[in-house]
């Protein structure tokens, strides 16, 4: 990965809806304020939707899918920004096709 990330410093977000529930990690950027939100897309047998290779963390966190430009990150809205992306990918909808 190009950034570093604080240790201490990861949120879980999460999307509970009707036929799914998914959720994504949050991590807090070294000496920015910035969150980079990853997504496991292997593990919920999703195809890589508009991601680059170099976004990869590792086989837990997946793939950096967007970020947040805030010091403080709550779950709240954490969460909010990971369901606008889901619904904007139609990520779930991709889940349902496999």
């Amino acid at each position: 990965m190009k950034y570093e990330y604080d240790d201490s410093m990861h949120l879980h977000l999460d999307y509970f809806g009707d036929e799914f529930d998914v959720e994504s990690i949050a991590y807090k950027r070294k000496h920015e304020d910035v969150w980079d939100v990853f997504f496991n897309f292997a593990f919920y047998g999703i195809p890589l939707v508009q991601v680059q290779e170099d976004e990869f963390m590792d086989d837990y966190s997946g793939y950096r899918v967007f970020s947040v430009h805030a010091n403080d990150l709550s779950w709240e809205f954490g969460s909010a920004k990971f369901e606008e992306w889901l619904l904007e990918h139609r990520i779930l909808e991709k889940s349902v096709q496999k």
